[in-house]
């Protein structure tokens, strides 16, 4: 079974093209928004974590080391404190070492490095551990293969709260890791879900829009066609009844009966022969088809009149080519034919009605249907008028060459009337009657 074809059109190919460019780049914004406030979050959580290590130690230090080496306003290592603080400090699995400087920087003791007791250390961490009081931690990387420690500076104060001296208390790095390991992979994994969830819930909603500009897209497509359809039978329902008009001009004036299909095959004739594309000869058999419509709106007394008409009955005939054009112009797909239509009757010198065209301004099928219009009425009777002969009617035609007709037209015409006679003799004339070369 053959699959139908779903029409897609060019504003829907761009809407859907332009959500599923939304989609990819909620999900690469999404991503980056959440590895970023997740990283935010790990980021405080592990200062938080050397905030708690840093507090723990500056307790440990106020309530285990000033007891045991501030006297007064001074830090104090003698034998009895060293001995009692040797006692008294009991280092943890996780504590690497012990440092107590005095306020004047002077390591006063030490657990990884007791050969430089006594020596001065200038340290930004000392000074500001002193000048504050508060306990402060920060990850530090060891030179070499070492792995990083958490240094803690913790100021020793007197009884009074007099900052006397600071400890330095390095831990294993493994205790931050160990304390913020668990929090971490949890925030990163509800980051990841909240901003999956928030992807999935715009994947369905740029889903949504999809569906409904497909829907919206079919519906549209339908009413397009039906559109489409109805225009088509308007269009061909006017065209027949314009036709069922001219039938009835000519069907009111029987000297001018077939007048219209005669004027339409001699000017395709003649369209041909000067090379018209296929557009203006459309064009040029529908103008010729209906180039009289006009008169449908003519008073018998006139339309049919056997002698010459009046002043004013010639102006009344004139208005023809307006009317026609105007019905025909009501017809969308026949407007390439109007022109020709209301300018048949324009002279190449300028005389002719409506509007007075001259030359090149006269539409090129006009003055083709002009000479086929005027050749028509030359051969056939009419009732103010008896057929001329063949060669008197070309002789005629020749005569209004740059007056009354497009010369180019007119040459067209004779050499198709000398090599081809056929083409725009009428169907009665024998080929033998043209002589005129």
């Amino acid at each position: 079974m053959r699959r139908k074809r779903v029409y897609r059109s060019s504003g829907l190919l761009r809407s859907l093209t332009l959500l599923r460019t939304f989609l990819i780049a909620s999900a690469v914004i999404l991503a980056a928004g959440a590895v970023a406030l997740s990283s935010t979050l790990s980021n405080d959580l592990r200062k938080s974590a050397l905030e708690d290590n840093a507090h723990d130690v500056g307790a440990y230090v106020d309530a285990v080391l000033a007891p045991t080496i501030v006297r007064g306003d001074r830090v104090v290592i003698t034998a009895r404190a060293l001995r009692r603080l040797t006692r008294t400090v009991r280092l943890p699995e996780d504590v690497r070492g012990l440092n107590v400087y005095s306020r004047d920087g002077r390591l006063s003791f030490s657990t990884t490095q007791p050969g430089k007791v006594g020596r001065r250390r200038s340290s930004p961490d000392l000074k500001q551990a002193i000048r504050t009081g508060k306990p402060t931690a920060a990850v530090v990387d060891p030179q070499g293969k070492a792995p990083p420690v958490v240094k803690v500076w913790a100021a020793l104060s007197s009884a009074k709260g007099k900052p006397v001296g600071a400890a330095e208390v390095a831990l294993d790095g493994d205790v931050v890791e160990a304390t913020i390991g668990g929090s971490r992979r949890t925030i990163w994994f509800a980051v990841s879900i909240v901003f999956g969830l928030l992807w999935l819930a715009l994947a369905l909603l740029v889903r949504g829009a999809s569906w409904r500009l497909h829907v919206q897209n079919e519906d549209l497509a339908s009413r397009s066609r039906e559109l489409l359809e109805s225009s088509r039978q308007l269009e061909e329902t006017l065209f027949q009844t314009i036709e069922t008009l001219n039938a009835a001009v000519e069907a009111r004036d029987p000297y001018t009966a077939g007048h219209s299909q005669r004027v339409r095959r001699v000017s395709l004739a003649i369209g041909r022969d000067l090379r018209l594309s296929a557009r203006q000869l459309g064009a040029l058999g529908t103008a010729a088809l209906f180039h009289d419509i006009g008169k449908i709106g003519m008073p018998d007394s006139i339309l049919t009149k056997p002698d010459q008409l009046s002043r004013s009955e010639a102006a009344v005939m004139r208005e023809h080519a307006n009317r026609g054009a105007e019905i025909v112009s009501r017809i969308s797909s026949l407007q390439d034919s109007v022109p020709a239509i209301r300018h048949h009757h324009e002279r190449w010198d300028g005389l002719g009605y409506p509007d007075g065209l001259s030359g090149d301004a006269i539409p090129l099928e006009a003055t083709i249907i002009a000479i086929a219009d005027a050749w028509d009425a030359m051969t056939t009777d009419r009732p103010y008028a008896v057929a001329l002969q063949v060669n008197e009617a070309l002789l005629q035609i020749r005569a209004g060459r740059g007056k009354q007709f497009n010369p180019i037209v007119v040459d067209a015409f004779w050499e198709m009337a000398r090599r081809r006679p056929a083409e725009v003799l009428p169907p009665e004339a024998p080929t033998a009657a043209v002589a005129v070369v």
